[in-house]
């Protein structure tokens, strides 16, 4: 069963890859993200799932997507499915970008604001940061959270001012 789950998730990997239209280029690929969530007792949140959880995603995947000069972000989501932010209702903004580093915004309005921090350190590995709230009134629960983990690549360069 493990096989088949590894077999997945190369084949997910390869299709969130692949450019869906001819002028599109992934400038980023990032993996596993881990970390630590805060769930605010209110609405879907019991008492006893409030407050601070390791969180992550094994084997999360996703990739920030250069589109005719437009930024967007796929992710697979629990489902295994293909996620676009842009085709979900978001908006993708590029914060800031250098050499070694680069920050972008994700807004869904209404729901969910996350940001996502390019970087590579000082050993010359590329990771992220990746912060994210949900809150408002389209959002199921209110929570916070902070993961990390690799990137494959990261064009710095390629981020859009």
């Amino acid at each position: 069963m493990k096989n088949h789950s590894i077999i997945g998730l190369i084949v997910l990997s390869s299709l969130i890859a692949e450019p869906a239209f001819a002028n599109e280029q992934v400038i980023a690929h990032g993996e596993n993200p881990q970390g630590k969530s805060f769930f605010a007792y209110t609405g879907l949140v019991s008492k006893k799932d409030a407050g601070w959880q390791n969180a992550g995603m094994d084997n999360g995947i996703f990739e920030v997507v250069l589109n005719d000069g437009v930024l967007d972000v796929r992710f697979v989501d629990a489902s295994k499915n293909i996620k676009s932010v842009r085709e979900q209702g978001g908006k993708v903004t590029t914060l800031n970008k250098g050499e070694k580093e680069a920050a972008i915004l994700v807004a869904y309005p209404a729901e969910t604001i996350e940001t996502y921090t390019f970087y590579t350190d000082n050993g010359g590995q590329n990771k992220f940061i990746m912060t994210q709230v949900k809150s408002g009134p389209n959002a199921l629960i209110t929570q916070s959270s902070i993961f990390t983990g690799a990137c494959q690549f990261v064009e710095f360069d390629k981020f859009p001012d």
